[in-house]
């Protein structure tokens, strides 16, 4: 498949970020990774066979940024003339299960910067050249956090709760405009995301999460669907999961 839509996929350089930018370039699309870490988000796109290297460029920033966010939309429309659809799936999860009254504030201030702040950043930036896509979508990776929190992970759950929340403002907001905004929200999903953790989770956990690329793939079938559908959230589980 060959198309002239172009793609912002935050967070890149790992986990579903790094998956979807593959998975758009694979299908064709023009893309553009940003990431935080700039050294490794230019391994990562070295990483892409070569035919899928030529569909993606990278722009260093990060979402909790403005100036960032500026920078990798405006690059963007630099490069490519125009923008089509926005990933947000820059992302962090709490380093270990605690308590509300056991959590500190630096990790509070660092979660819901990075999930809930750089996804209300990068909407913020992107509509307005979104506007002009005859075809244009807006895909966030939520969590199953989302929807249900829980003891232990309050922090993380109050950052996805947001992003909900954001969605589904934007859903409204631009409801009959030719702008199409829904979320993604799996459950464990076995990236690096885990090797922060205190205590990791095993082998045998880890092989019966999610696949990065799974969700990848749930992102381009959303953006794929005609224009007169819209879903506004795919929930991902996996079929058996070992805690």
């Amino acid at each position: 498949m060959s198309t002239d839509r172009v793609v912002l996929v935050t967070g890149g350089s790992l986990g579903i970020g790094q998956a979807t930018v593959a998975a758009f370039a694979a299908r064709g699309y023009r893309v553009v990774a940003m990431a935080r870490d700039a050294e490794r988000l230019a391994a990562s796109v070295a990483q892409l066979d070569h035919p899928l290297r030529a569909c993606v460029s990278a722009i260093p920033g990060d979402v909790r940024e403005e100036v960032d966010v500026a920078a990798a939309v405006g690059g963007t429309i630099e490069r490519h003339g125009r923008l089509d659809v926005l990933v947000n799936s820059a992302g962090v999860s709490m380093r270990a299960s605690r308590r509300l009254v056991q959590s500190d504030v630096a990790e509070w201030r660092r979660i819901i910067d990075i999930n809930l702040t750089g996804t209300y950043l990068m909407c913020r930036a992107a509509l307005p050249h979104l506007e002009a896509s005859p075809d244009a979508a807006v895909v966030n990776i939520q969590s199953t956090a989302a929807y249900a929190a829980k003891a232990g992970v309050g922090v993380y759950a109050a950052s996805k709760f947001g992003v909900r929340a954001l969605t589904e403002t934007l859903i409204d907001e631009y409801r009959g405009t030719g702008i199409r905004v829904s979320s993604v929200s799996p459950g464990p999903v076995d990236t690096n995301i885990w090797s922060h953790k205190i205590e990791p989770p095993d082998a045998v956990r880890r092989s019966t999460m999610i696949r990065a690329a799974d969700i990848a793939d749930i992102v381009v079938w959303l953006i794929e669907r005609p224009a007169s559908l819209h879903i506004p959230d795919i929930t991902v589980t996996p079929t058996r999961f070992a805690r």
